[in-house]
Parts: C-alpha cells; structure tokens; sequence
C-alpha cells in the first residue's frame, strides 16, 4: 500500500483535504483495491479545525516514514509553520520522502529549506509576499507542479490537479485520466490565472498591464508606459478607459495595492517594508491610499 500522510494545522482548507482523499479514494475504487492509504495527523493530534469550522481528528507525527506527505497548511502560514513541523518535514525530507504542498504550504516548505532547487506552485495572492520573505527559494505561478522529489498544487480546484499527478505517479497515467472522469473533471486551459487580461483585449493593454506587475515596487510614469507599447499617452488613456473602465494611473495604483494587501494578509513583513516593495515611499501617503481603497488602515487588515 501507498501511505500518504496529510499534515493538517488550524485553518487548513477543507477543500483540499477533500480533493485529495477523493480521488485517492476513487483510484482504490478503481483498482479494486486499496492501493493508496492516507492519515491525517497534526503536531499533537487531536481535533483541528478548518477554516470553514469543521473539525477533524488527527494522529501525532508518525516517527515512521510514509511514501509521500502532503502539507495543506492553514490560512495563516506563518503561524502554521511551527518549529515541530518543520523538523518533520526536514526529516521526512532526509529520509527520502516525496514531499508535497498546497497553497500556503508552500511557506512552510521554504521556511523548513526544502525549494531551492524544486519549485512549490503558488497561488498569485501569495507569490509576491512569498518571494519577498524567501528570495532563496523557488516559487512558480502555475496550478500545479510535480517535479520530484516534490509536488504541489497552488490551492482551490487545482489540488485536484496535484492528485491526479500522484496517482499517476504511484500507478499510470490510464488510472489518473480515469479518476479525472469519473470526478467530471477536465483540465484547465494552459497558462490560466484568475487575474488574467483576456486575450480579446487589445494587445497595447496587455503588455501595459505586463509592465505594470512588472515595476509594481520600483514604478513606472504612465508615459514610460506609454512609450514601451509604442502608443501615444492619449491612446494608452483611452484604450484603459475602453476595456478596464479605468485609467493606466488609477489601474496601477489598484495593482500596487492589491500586491500590499496580499503581502499584508500572507506575511509577517512591517508595514513600511510592505509599502516600500509597493512602489511607496512615504509611509504616510501608503496609509492614506490604502484605507481609501479597501476602507481600512493597513495595519489594522492582517491575516497573521
């Protein structure tokens, strides 16, 4: 039998856990077998609760080496990556475990040294505080990835993806395909993001916007913008106005913003780092543009 271990904390998400129990249990169905096992288990045990509230029980860390561990993490990673648990993933690591990780799990694989040389895939909202804690450590804004010895999925649906690839790992590809199936599941499009411009967008926006997650702590003016995509100031304004409802200023501002905010929510960093890597200066003038975006002091918007 294939033993996973699932590795839960407060606030993990159950969704995950569900898209990878599910399809484990499907692929057994399947082989008319149980070719896979899986325990879920916490630094002490006990009861842990999701970020929904609903609980489940778990056993302590095994001392025994499974064939694979997932880390599902929790909503707020920093606190999720206690000392215990980075000591097992380092072990489990050691020991020739295949090692996977989900959405802000990915922080914890970092913190514990396990991506400098595999890649965790890692949700957009996260990506650039990630970047900015660990700049050592390889993050890739993709659904999934399985380059072992590590997996991992960025979060939401695209767990399921991360599954299926470890099945196809432990089995072949006909079983995972057939999982897939018998889930209703079908692949995303290549390349999805959920904050993609779409393609039927002109391309002088596109590439604006480009530059713009590009240069969102060392910014741009709009006429330097203006003058990589080749247009006039006047046409760049009214293209934005056309397709985004929104000038280049006030969409580059939302973008700086909304990285702040993600930095804010996903890590442990000051505030006047958070608005530095945001393009801000002035600490003050970061505080004013932030509550009158999201209607609230930055410090006052944390997650951890």
């Amino acid at each position: 039998m294939i033993r996973i271990c699932i590795h839960i904390s407060d606030g993990f998400p159950i969704l995950s856990l569900t898209l990878v129990t599910e399809p484990l249990r499907v692929a057994n169905r399947e082989l008319g077998r149980d070719r896979f096992g899986w325990d879920v288990v916490s630094d002490e045990g006990g009861v842990v609760s999701s970020s929904s509230g609903i609980q489940i029980e778990t056993n302590p860390l095994p001392e025994d080496v499974p064939e694979a561990v997932i880390l599902l993490s929790s909503y707020k990673p920093d606190r999720a990556a206690t000392d215990p648990t980075l000591a097992w993933l380092r072990r489990m690591d050691r020991l020739g475990c295949l090692m996977g990780c989900v959405d802000t799990g990915a922080l914890s694989f970092a913190k514990a040294g396990l991506l400098t040389v595999r890649p965790a895939a890692t949700h957009p909202e996260s990506m650039a505080g990630f970047q900015r804690q660990f700049p050592g450590s390889l993050f890739v804004d993709r659904m999934a990835d399985f380059s072992p010895p590590r997996f991992s999925g960025a979060g939401g649906v695209s767990t399921l993806d991360m599954t299926l690839a470890l099945i196809g790992h432990f089995t072949d590809e006909r079983v995972a395909r057939r999982v897939a199936e018998i889930l209703t599941y079908k692949p995303p499009i290549e390349g999805w993001r959920p904050d993609a411009i779409p393609e039927s967008i002109p391309r002088a926006v596109r590439d604006a916007v480009s530059i713009m997650d590009a240069h969102l702590s060392k910014c741009l003016s709009v006429a330097e913008i203006a003058q990589r995509v080749e247009l006039p100031i006047w046409k760049l304004n009214r293209l934005f106005q056309r397709y985004l409802h929104t000038s280049p200023t006030s969409y580059y501002v939302d973008r700086r913003l909304a990285r702040a905010r993600d930095m804010l929510k996903n890590t442990s960093l000051p505030v006047g780092e958070v608005a530095s890597d945001c393009g801000y200066d002035n600490a003050e003038v970061f505080s004013r543009a932030y509550r009158l975006r999201f209607e609230v002091a930055p410090s006052a918007d944390r997650s951890l």
